[in-house]
């Protein structure tokens, strides 16, 4: 089972956790962010390589965590992955700029939502925004601090 990291705080508080709400991007409002732990392509080496945050984002601001066994974790490698997957309904003019998934209607089916960006360059494209490989926590009742 992977272990993941979330920087930018050191405990797991459910209380801080916001459900999520389509925004009309590539990205919700809510959830909860973080990249498998030691991962080549996650969270930590994209805030290094671009020096974005570094005070906050750092080994003294983080937990890890891992998923509860019953979790449903919708895993997407390939851009292929994404036809299949319910849309927001963007107008006309957006549709060809990203890929923005319904989150609310994920939120139903999955608990969390992992996109490994690295399996598939195609997706930073598709789902520009999603900088690293990463997985955002769609119910927070799945998340063990380990």
């Amino acid at each position: 089972m992977c272990k993941y990291i979330h920087y930018g705080e050191k405990h797991f508080n459910k209380n801080k956790f916001d459900e999520i709400k389509n925004l009309y991007f590539v990205k919700p409002l809510g959830g909860f962010w973080a990249s498998r732990l030691n991962c080549e392509n996650g969270w930590k080496s994209w805030c290094e390589s671009t020096n974005f945050n570094l005070d906050k984002y750092n080994e003294n601001n983080c937990f890890k965590f891992k998923l509860k066994e019953n979790a449903k974790v919708l895993t997407i490698t390939k851009k292929e992955q994404l036809e299949n997957l319910p849309k927001q309904n963007l107008p006309a003019e957006y549709n060809s700029l990203f890929v923005a998934l319904d989150f609310e209607k994920l939120a139903k089916q999955y608990d969390a939502m992992e996109v490994l960006i690295s399996e598939d360059s195609r997706l930073y494209w598709d789902l520009y925004g999603w900088d690293c490989d990463s997985i955002l926590i769609l119910n927070k009742e799945i998340v063990e601090e380990v």
